[in-house]
């Protein structure tokens, strides 16, 4: 739980009246959902959490918490139980014995123990790529639906901090969800649907697919902004302090008559800001139930005796005349969503078309810094969520591995899997855990690579063989090429020997890019395949991060590698080739450049083919293609309650937190102090803190402190193939800007750290784009990589806004793309991992790329978000938990492209797959005297090419049923993007796959396999609402095998085909 400041205090009990169950009034159904909220690693790791360990930090064992979990279900049938992360419930079951796995299976047979979300871990919304999404998902349910035969019904989204609309769509809707609840929403959009009975719709989040996409959803938490029990009713033996239910009348403090009435008075009020007759009571917390059989006793309690006070009519009555009767009883999410249901026909609900970002919990309190922390982490996560589609793809190859696997578990992609699935956890890719469970994230996503790339070149091997291949080489996969670092390149010994790289494109369509390879010594290098020589270029590396770096780079041409296929290159010394020197770019303002087209008259200007572009004297972009661009980098400082200097009235800020980690206080953190008064927070958030959740510049319309271009050491490296113009930015950024050839994009690879805090000031860093497009206060922002939304400044959708935060509250999450345009320009640009964006003036956009704080922002972690190279020392009482080293550098990469009119979203979409999938190199050596002819190519995809707009996105065997595999086939486009890219599209299944092997069935599921979709949506659940969609999806068009997408439409197979071993390859 990270510590929302939103008050749960209830309205006290004003009517002396009785209930007199009035039969003309209907009966409020109070559904009792126990649950427990285990975080997948946050202040301890996930290993720690599940044994118990490391309790100076916080209290949890998640283990604990199973185990006392089913004696106390077995007690009494009527008892019931919700849980969620399978990345914790598969360890606890691998542990049990056949008797206890017999018990659970039982219970969950029965309906006592129910599992909603089903996926590895409560993933996040804002940093997290639909893929990662999507592959956690499946990981969790796979097993589910292995061990139980269990399909999740509910999503359960309980505390990340806003909600996408990719979650409600494509991770809802189609996953089998019939509704989504969760528990953060803006405190100001909150407020007014409490008071509306406007807390639970119909979210219709894509705008291509409609009503298709539509889910039921809900707050939880009593609609307190949280997901704990109202309060007075938190029994956790470790957690809380609430009085139990003491209901012996022999006792002196017997309290059954002071409890019922609260707590009847708290089910009136929490029914009068809903609709229908039915309201969930969540009924646990963080890591709670750890004595499950101490929560239970007490419900039992509550349970019995609220129903014996109504029956006798001595409850008081509802002070709001809606209901004339009670009645409470243990429930789930699936339950109480069907209950929801049958009040159906009496209701129309609110239909929602926006997301729930950026979210905000008090009026200085926008949690939009999340979206840039930890920056290193997030880019780690994209590589091992890409390179897993890679690794499965090689899994499908793979005539050895598979056949005998009897669980998605025996996979020898596991660790990757279940690593990847663990860092998309609300507190992983998020950023927001302590410095040691980052470490954990990282290193568990570091083992789990290693196994893939060992188990991908295995199989290159296999393939090679098989292929016709003679004495097949021993590959390998360079983890480090972002930062020019790769063993085996720079070790190959020219003189004898020879490089072979293997470029693997994982996209299913053929693509020809630019490759790097990061080379020891400065030579002239000719790059070859099969069919002749390459075009090639050697440059020399300017920014060198680390000592094992390389001095060079080789640039290679990569044409015509074919879907989900190899090509393959050999690198040698040429004899007669004339080398020219590249041992380093010499200053821009005294080289006589060739080749591209460059011009030092007045700036740089780079003729690129179809398009030029210009800098300024210090390497600075000024325009792209005629539209000016001007770039800058800069930086906000982040506010701090303790500097006098920025505040109007100095004041003690005081202990934020109403409760400590592993420290019983509230049964809700963050709402009450430890007193049991109103927080600080909710008076007064004027020393809010910006820290690891929280974006707040020091101003709140602080202008961006420019870092200043350094012209002396502007360098512009030029060839045939690639330019790059080298730029500094104060101290501290660096940057080069590379344009390469026959591409509509330019590259901007930066490189920042470490940011300094010397001065006791944190930053958040920015780099930013001016252009001259007339896009008034409108940009747009991916969903996780997916539909495109429209944001306007200031604004939001569902209620009147008021402006506390003119910068921190227009901060959007870009996980893909930002976009501006207008009638005659577009500015797009790319980034290679989720960051916070901005569009904060007409045709700029603006993207925070790194964080250095010196404070905490009191929402749980404890600590400021302060990456350095030697980590943290042990926290109390072992040590301080000091900071060692010096702050971290980072690298990434923006793609910047400029479009005509009304064009942002084509041009994201023409680069956002290969931002997410970059060609893999895979590095081997060979003699240069031996025989290379037979070395040949290959695809795994046969017969008919895939519609431009359609992708592969997913290829994996199913296991346990030979010649068995899922495929999901994704619509790139939306509704209006292109002129005829955003047409519906066919696939022929039997012409698509590989020559020679066979469909013999296919059958269409939900998103994540665990069922068919026609059974799904034989049972779905069918809502009314306001305003009606439509319905219309790509199995309308469906003939035979050919079937249809519709724009953004996500499609998922299992296929049958004729092949028993592995899916084959065709010789390129």
């Amino acid at each position: 739980m990270k510590f929302a400041l939103l008050s749960l205090l209830l309205p006290v009990f004003g009517s002396s009246s009785k209930a007199s169950n009035d039969n003309a009034l209907p009966t409020l159904n109070v559904h009792i959902v126990p649950h427990t909220h285990d975080d997948v690693g946050w202040l301890k790791t996930v290993d720690q959490y599940f044994y118990g360990a490391n309790n100076t930090i916080q209290h949890a064992n998640v283990q604990m918490i199973l185990s006392t979990l089913i004696p106390a279900l077995e007690y009494d049938p009527s008892r019931k139980f919700t849980y969620v992360e399978q990345a914790f419930f598969t360890r606890w079951w691998n542990e049990q014995n056949d008797k206890m796995q017999s018990r659970v299976k039982k219970l969950v047979k029965s309906g006592q123990l129910a599992f909603v979300n089903g996926g590895w871990c409560m993933h996040d919304e804002a940093a997290t790529h639909f893929m990662g999404m999507i592959d956690q998902t499946t990981l969790g349910h796979t097993f589910l639906q292995e061990t139980f035969d269990y399909q999740p019904t509910v999503g359960w989204q309980i505390d990340p901090f806003g909600h996408s609309a990719t979650q409600a769509s494509l991770l809802s809707a189609d996953a089998g969800f019939d509704a989504l609840y969760f528990g953060r929403i803006d405190y100001q959009d909150l407020n007014l649907r409490r008071e509306e009975r406007r807390v639970e719709g119909l979210w219709r989040a894509s705008a291509n697919q409609q009503e298709q996409s539509q889910v039921f959803w809900g707050l939880t938490g009593s609609y307190g902004g949280n997901y704990g029990p109202p309060e007075g009713f938190c029994f956790d033996a470790n957690m809380c302090s609430d009085q139990p239910m003491m209901d012996d009348p022999s006792l002196e403090d017997y309290n059954v008559p002071e409890q019922v009435a609260n707590f009847v008075s708290a089910s009136w009020d929490q029914a009068n800001e809903a609709r229908g007759t039915h309201i969930m009571m969540t009924m646990g917390s963080d890591f709670q139930y750890e004595n499950s059989e101490a929560w239970f006793r007490n419900l039992d309690s509550v349970i019995k005796n609220v129903n014996e006070y109504a029956k006798k009519g001595l409850i008081e009555a509802d002070p709001n005349a809606r209901f004339g009767d009670i009645k409470v009883f243990y429930s789930n999410p699936e339950q109480y969503t069907r209950s929801k249901h049958k009040d159906n026909g009496d209701l129309k609900w609110e239909v929602k078309t926006d997301d729930f970002f950026p979210y905000s919990d008090c009026e200085q309190c926008f949690w939009t810094g999340y979206f840039t922390s930890r920056a290193e982490l997030k880019k780690w996560e994209r590589v091992g969520s890409s390179f897993l589609q890679t690794a499965r793809q090689f899994e499908a190859l793979d005539s050895q591995t598979g056949a005998k696997a009897g669980s998605t578990f025996d996979s020898p992609n596991h660790k990757l899997d279940a690593a990847v699935g663990v860092v998309q956890h609300h507190d992983g890719v998020s950023g927001t855990a302590k410095q040691h469970v980052a470490f954990d994230y990282a290193k568990r996503i570091d083992v789990g690579f290693k196994a893939a790339a060992s188990y991908v070149s295995d199989v290159l091997k296999r393939v090679m063989a098989s292929n016709g291949n003679v004495a097949p080489l021993e590959f390998s996969v360079c983890q480090d090429l972002n930062v020019s670092t790769c063993d085996v390149s720079q070790s190959v010994d020219f003189s004898q020997d020879e490089l072979v790289v293997g470029v693997y494109n994982s996209l299913s369509h053929t693509r020809s890019e630019v490759v790097k390879v990061p080379l020891q010594e400065q030579a002239a290098y000719v790059v070859s395949t099969k069919d002749g020589e390459v075009e090639s270029t050697l440059v020399a590396n300017t920014d060198l991060m680390s000592d094992d770096a390389a001095p060079y780079t080789l640039f290679f041409n990569a044409e015509g590698v074919h879907a989900m296929g190899t090509k393959f290159f050999k690198i040698a010394k040429g004899e007669h080739k004339i080398l020219e020197d590249v041992a380093a770019p010499k200053a821009a303002t005294s080289r006589k450049l060739r080749g591209m087209g460059l011009s030092l008259s007045s700036g740089i200007k780079v003729d690129a083919g179809d398009y030029e572009v210009e800098f300024d004297d210090s390497g600075v972009l000024k325009s792209i293609a005629g539209l000016p661009v001007a770039q800058s980098w800069g930086y906000y400082t982040s506010f701090d309650a303790d500097r006098s200097d920025v505040l109007a009235s100095p004041q003690e800020v005081g202990d934020y937190l109403a409760w400590t980690p592993g420290v019983p206080g509230t049964c809700l953190p963050g709402y009450l102090d430890m007193e049991g008064d109103e927080s600080r927070w909710l008076r007064d958030s004027e020393g809010q803190n910006s820290g690891a959740y929280i974006f707040r510049p020091t101003l709140k319309n602080e202008p961006l402190s420019v870092l200043k271009p350094n012209a002396k050491v502007t360098t512009v490296t030029q060839t045939d193939l690639v330019t790059e113009v080298h730029a500094e930015f104060g101290d501290w950024v660096k940057q080069t800007t590379r344009i390469v050839k026959d591409a509509d994009y330019i590259e901007i690879e930066w490189t920042v750290g470490p940011v300094p805090t010397d001065d006791g000031i944190g930053k958040e860093v920015i780099t930013r784009f001016d252009s001259d497009i007339q896009s008034g206060e409108t940009f747009f922002t991916d969903s996780n990589g997916r539909e495109f939304l429209e944001r306007q400044l200031n604004y939001r959708p569902t209620w009147d806004m008021e402006v506390f935060q003119p910068i921190a509250g227009n901060y959007y999450p870009v996980n893909a793309a930002i976009y501006v345009e207008d009638d005659e320009h577009s500015l797009t640009v790319l980034n290679d991992r989720t960051q916070g964006g901005a569009s904060l003036k007409p045709g700029q956009v603006e993207l925070m790329v790194q964080r250095r704080l010196v404070n905490d922002d009191s929402r749980g972690v404890g600590e400021p978000l302060d990456e350095t190279t030697g980590g943290v020392t042990p926290y109390p009482p072992y040590g301080e938990a000091e900071r060692v080293g010096d702050g971290v550098i980072i690298k990434g990469t923006h793609r910047i492209v400029v479009g005509k009119g009304r064009q942002g979203a084509k041009k994201a979409r023409e680069n956002m797959e290969q931002m997410f999938s970059p060609l893999v190199p895979l590095f081997a050596t060979k003699a240069a005297s031996d025989d290379d002819e037979s070395i040949h190519g290959f695809s795994a995809l046969g017969g008919e090419e895939l519609p431009e707009q359609v992708s592969l996105i997913t290829l994996t065997k199913v296991a346990a049923e030979p010649g068995t595999f899922m495929i999901r086939l994704a619509h790139q486009y939306g509704k209006g993007e292109d002129e005829k890219l955003s047409e519906p599209a066919s696939v022929d299944l039997a012409k698509m796959m590989p020559f020679g092997i066979n469909v013999k069935k296919f059958a269409e599921t939900t998103l994540t396999g665990n069922q068919l979709r026609s059974d799904w949506d034989a049972k779905k659940l069918q809502w009314n609402g306001i305003e009606q969609g439509v319905t219309q999806t790509g199995r309308d068009f469906d003939d035979g095998t050919k079937i249809t997408l519709m724009p953004m439409e996500i499609r998922t197979f299992k296929i049958v085909t004729d092949s028993t071993v592995g899916w084959t390859v065709e010789k390129k």
